[in-house]
């Protein structure tokens, strides 16, 4: 802590107390206030406000009992009767005007309440001691003590009052003999030292209760705040499917670019921090590879990253801040061009560029709307991409539920269809080649609807691995496809956590159907290998592959999809392919990368 801390410390104290004092001053206020005796005090409002009252009824209540018993010697010219009456009028008029301020932590604020005892007291002892009148103005100091700081300062009162009424005794017509020489006597200490004890009891117990109170109101107000934060969960979950999907996101972005600056080529690539490659999300009007490394970007692009401000290529106006040795455009028709870095929390999380045709489209007042757009596209991009990781790992249920409507609806109505047919079949021997086909295509689709639900229903627990419901799934592949694959598990004694053995075993899923859909293959090779906490999936065949360059189609969401599972559990997906080579898909996490592989878009406009 510096200089400047130690001398702001004070401030921000008394600061804080002024705000504490006017906040309880306020709460008070429908209870009749509170005054500076009960300012100190850590009690409800609702108490707190009688304090005040209570303690100037029992002094007046004590002065006025003292009046009426010592008038009589007052008016036959007693003086030390006047002067204890002037005393105790005095100080109980005092402290209703000017009231103690009871619990506080100041040495004066003690030593005044001591000191009304000590007065009170010598006047008492001056008229009699425990037979003046106004021993219970004695008294009710001594309560006051007690009540304002506890137990400690009651017994000190009360030596300080019995103290000073001794002293004071030889002024007065009594003597020492004089005192507790009678049962009334006796009743009077006695009734002294309850009222401090009763004074100190009642003051803990009020405390006690204020702590028990602020503690279950401190519940009450969690618990409220929890309740808040559910309600706002829940509501900001029933939009995830719609407000937080990353393509619905990027479709819209697409749709705001196009109209704001009405351009033919929206290019947008976002970072994956793992393998440090940029990604294509977004390519109208331009062919893009699948990935980038920063210094493989096109040059604007690259550009882009390394500047702090939006840059503008524009060959009529000589704004072209790009490198001669480049190309100045991603797209060979375009003649100007917008480039930005899109940036949110503090990280770049993506490129944007746009480009038309028309040398002249682009002018420098674009560059501050592109600013103002660049910074709600980057939120709203970075906000889904996280979303969609938690919507994936929690979309299980949903599978399950998906599975048994399946299998309640569609499935009994397919299983009544074949019925049908086999009854008309054997009815109608006339037509019976072409209710044979539809009776094969029936069966084939209920085969289908069964695999579907099957890889819909099964998941990874304790009690089923990975390696297990693998080599199920691959063997039911080969049956119902007719292809050769086989599954190896390099190390069967090795496992991951349930919820990535369930993500990759999603991707195998996806990856054969895409085979059995699209490769021609007739050999596929699964490998499947854990080692501590690295993984890799191997999914091989020898089908007829495609040209990775050529880039990924809008429509393809197959492989978007295993990406995206991939990206939930921190691994890569790379892509290996050549035509009428096959291909090589692998999934990993840690030393097991391959030099050789290509990533795969996480999601996107292509294939």
């Amino acid at each position: 802590m510096d200089a400047t801390d130690l001398e702001s410390s004070p401030t921000s104290d008394a600061e804080r107390l002024q705000v504490d004092q006017a906040v309880a001053a306020l709460r008070a206020l429908p209870f009749g206030g509170i005054d500076d005796a009960t300012r100190n005090f850590a009690l409800p409002p609702s108490i707190r406000s009688g304090v005040s009252p209570a303690i100037a009824t029992l002094r007046w209540g004590a002065v006025g009992f003292g009046i009426v018993f010592a008038a009589p010697a007052a008016f036959q010219g007693s003086y030390i009767a006047v002067i204890t009456v002037a005393v105790c009028v005095f100080i109980t008029t005092w402290r209703t005007v000017i009231p103690i301020r009871l619990a506080s932590t100041r040495f004066q604020d003690r030593f005044v309440a001591f000191g009304d005892v000590a007065i009170i007291g010598l006047a008492v002892g001056a008229g009699g001691g425990l037979e003046s009148p106004f021993i219970f103005s004695l008294m009710a100091a001594m309560v006051v003590m007690s009540f304002g700081w506890g137990y400690l300062a009651g017994t000190i009162a009360l030596l300080t009052g019995a103290v000073t009424m001794l002293i004071a005794l030889p002024l007065g017509a009594n003597t020492y003999s004089q005192q507790a020489d009678t049962q009334r006597d006796f009743g009077l200490t006695l009734v002294l030292i309850l009222g401090v004890a009763a004074a100190s009891f009642v003051r803990g117990r009020l405390l006690d209760s204020e702590v028990r109170r602020g503690s279950l109101a401190g519940q009450v107000d969690s618990l409220s705040d929890a309740n808040d934060l559910l309600t706002l969960v829940n509501n900001v979950a029933r939009t995830l499917p719609t407000s937080l999907s990353l393509r619905e996101a990027l479709e819209a972005s697409r749709l705001q670019l196009g109209t704001a600056f009405d351009t033919h080529t929206i290019c947008l690539l976002a970072l994956d921090e793992r393998s440090e490659e940029w990604v294509p999300k977004l390519a109208d009007g331009c062919v893009l590879n699948p990935a980038y490394r920063t210094a493989a970007l096109p040059d604007p692009l690259r550009q882009a990253l390394n500047s702090t401000a939006p840059i503008l290529v524009n060959p009529v106006t000589g704004s072209t801040p790009v490198d001669s040795g480049g190309s100045l455009f991603l797209s060979s028709s375009s003649q100007s061009g917008l480039y930005i870095r899109l940036q949110t929390r503090g990280n770049t999380i993506g490129l944007l560029g746009l480009e038309h045709a028309e040398s002249d489209h682009f002018q420098p007042q674009h560059l501050n709307l592109l600013t103002g757009m660049a910074e709600v596209l980057a939120l709203t991009i970075d906000n889904a991409r996280w979303f969609g990781r938690l919507r994936t790992l929690g979309a299980e249920e949903e599978r399950i539920r998906l599975a048994r409507d399946l299998h309640d609806r569609l499935g009994q109505w397919l299983t009544y269809i074949s019925f049908e047919l086999e009854r008309i079949m054997s009815n109608e021997p006339e037509q019976l080649e072409e209710l044979t086909q539809l009776y094969s295509d029936v069966q084939a689709a209920l085969d289908e609807l069964r695999e579907t639900l099957r890889q819909l229903r099964s998941g990874v627990s304790e009690d089923q691995p990975l390696a297990r419901l693998g080599r199920d799934l691959v063997a039911r592949f080969a049956e119902r496809s007719a292809v050769t694959a086989t599954f190896t598990v390099t190390r069967p004694e090795e496992r991951l956590p349930v919820p990535v053995e369930n993500e990759i075993l999603r991707i195998l899923q996806e990856a054969l159907n895409n085979i059995a859909k699209h490769a021609l293959a007739t050999h596929v090779s699964v490998v499947w290998d854990v080692d501590g906490g690295n993984f890799q999936l191997e999914v091989t065949d020898d089908g007829q592959g495609f040209e990775i360059a050529r880039g990924v189609r809008d429509s393809s969401y197959g492989l978007v999809g295993m990406r995206e599972r991939a990206d939930v559990i921190g691994a890569d997906l790379t892509i290996e392919s050549t035509p009428g080579s096959g291909t090589v898909l692998r999934v990993f996490a840690g030393s097991t990368s391959s030099s050789n592989s290509v990533p795969i878009l996480k999601q996107g406009a292509m294939r």
